[in-house]
């Protein structure tokens, strides 16, 4: 058979003369073999599978590519045979070693793809709220423990020859970037290139696992440990200031735990409720550059702005801020690929500001200045404390922090680029995130110029999520009027 050489991203793949694609990138592969992080579970990572087990404390998140036409049923199945071959990790379970000792990565001798894939074809003519329905049932069902922690469901039957692939994994496994890591290796530019189980061998690439044994540190030790620190930090000149100065960063990381949160959303239940939108990129990179700030003040200006519109809708009109959370990526160059690299931040979000201007300008600077505050990574630094107490004390710590909080909100940059799942093409991406606690939780992820907008609300606590959402779709209609910018499509 004739052979031509075409290129693929910065590797070169064999493709034969009816176009039919032989190799995956081996660059591709190689990432893929590599992701997941340490063998070894953090105390972030710890905390977040121990508690899986307890009354609302998974912390698993379900990612949605809806995809422009409907692979055929073989194609996804060897899809995810490929990517559980290719990513040593997704054939690992945690392992736990005793007490005192965080837990390990270790490979599932029993592993069987079928077990973590299934599919759901909905009846003709379904509309969008049927959908949303079966992706809710998956997202809720809880985690298989004695398994690796994660399952695809696959949706055909959609409008248009249309599908969804949703992957539910464990907070554990990885954090939204590490997610993005994950596709962006696994998926490829061409509909004829994929990641299969049965075009090549995979497992070749896959590094040794290992793991060694961790013991959590003792009272005693971290006494010892804290002392030889500090005494490290007078040496080189540190003060009783610098002291007092890291204790009002830790005060000011956490502002929003002293708000009372809104009136309108103190309730709280175990349910979850799911439902989407998407705006569209290249405008609310617009709004960015004439407000002068990241697109990150923007999206959270805009989440805040439709908080200020939902209040009003009920007529409530003094509520001065709102206790709100967000996620600060870790993430430096080198770092492993996958796992999770980030600590969070609480904030005391205006809801009084009228101005678009100004409640941007506001935000922007808070952001600034949280990111740059020396305790930013306290929370991570104070787990492994936490991981020597029982977890069900722990998760009761855990759910009284987080349940002060009102809103979460994540922003995930995702893929720039064409993207094809099982030879159909990606349209956009969305994240069905976690809900530790608070009344609602939202998470945008772009994919090309489409930024997917999740949102998991407690409907006890939200009691109008329609309105909600309707609120969003207004306040970024009104950023648009106020900055002048014609909202692309």
């Amino acid at each position: 058979m004739q052979k031509v050489q075409a290129e693929l991203a910065d590797d070169s793949a064999e493709i034969d003369a009816t176009g039919e694609a032989l190799r995956f990138p081996e660059s591709q592969l190689r990432q893929l073999a590599n992701w997941g992080g340490d063998s070894q579970l953090s105390a972030a990572e710890a905390l977040m599978w121990r508690m899986e087990t307890l009354p609302q404390g998974s912390s698993a998140g379900t990612s949605l590519h809806f995809l422009a036409s409907t692979p055929s049923w073989e194609d996804v199945c060897d899809f995810v045979d490929g990517l559980s071959k290719a990513v040593p990790r997704l054939r690992q379970c945690v392992h736990e070693l005793g007490v005192g000792q965080l837990p390990v990565w270790r490979d599932d001798q029993n592993f069987q793809v079928g077990e973590h894939l299934r599919r759901l074809s909905l009846p003709q003519n379904s509309g969008n709220d049927v959908l949303i329905s079966a992706l809710s049932d998956f997202a809720n069902a809880p985690t298989e423990i004695q398994r690796p922690p994660w399952e695809v469901l696959f949706v055909d039957g959609l409008a248009g020859n249309k599908s969804v692939f949703a992957l539910k994994i464990q907070h554990c496994l990885t954090d939204g970037g590490g997610l993005i890591q994950l596709f962006s290796a696994a998926l490829s530019e061409r509909s004829d290139c994929q990641l299969r189980g049965s075009a090549q061998s995979l497992t070749a690439l896959a590094p040794a696992a290992r793991y060694k044994r961790v013991l959590m540190p003792s009272p005693g030790k971290m006494i010892k440990s804290g002392f030889k620190v500090w005494q490290k930090h007078r040496d080189e000149g540190y003060s009783l200031t610098s002291a007092q100065r890291y204790l009002k960063s830790i005060q000011s990381l956490n502002a929003a735990q002293a708000s009372k949160g809104s009136r309108l959303l103190q309730q709280r239940s175990a349910t979850n409720g799911y439902d989407l939108l998407n705006l569209p990129l290249p405008t609310l990179k617009l709004l960015a550059k004439a407000a002068q700030a990241s697109l990150n003040d923007v999206y959270l200006a805009l989440i805040i702005g439709a908080f200020r519109r939902y209040h009003l809708a009920f007529g409530v009109d003094d509520e001065a801020s709102l206790p709100l959370a967000f996620p600060v990526s870790l993430r430096k160059p080198g770092d492993a690929v996958g796992g999770n690299q980030f600590t969070g931040v609480s904030y005391a979000s205006p809801l009084n500001i009228a101005d678009p201007q100004e409640r941007i300008s506001v935000i922007r600077a808070f952001v600034r200045g949280a990111r740059a505050e020396p305790a930013l990574d306290f929370m991570n630094q104070l787990l492994p404390v936490a991981m020597l107490l029982p977890i069900k004390l722990t998760a009761k710590l855990v759910a009284q922090y987080s349940s002060r909080l009102d809103v979460q909100v994540s922003n995930i940059p995702g893929m720039a680029r064409s993207a094809y799942l099982a030879g159909a093409l990606v349209e956009s991406h969305y994240v069905l995130p976690p809900r530790p606690g608070c009344a609602c939780m939202f998470a945008m992820i772009s994919h090309q110029d489409v930024a997917g907008i999740a949102l998991n609300y407690d409907p006890a606590a939200v009691r109008e999520p329609k309105l909600l959402l309707s609120c969003v779709s207004d306040e970024f209609a009104g950023l648009c009027a106020y900055f002048d910018i014609e909202a692309l499509v």
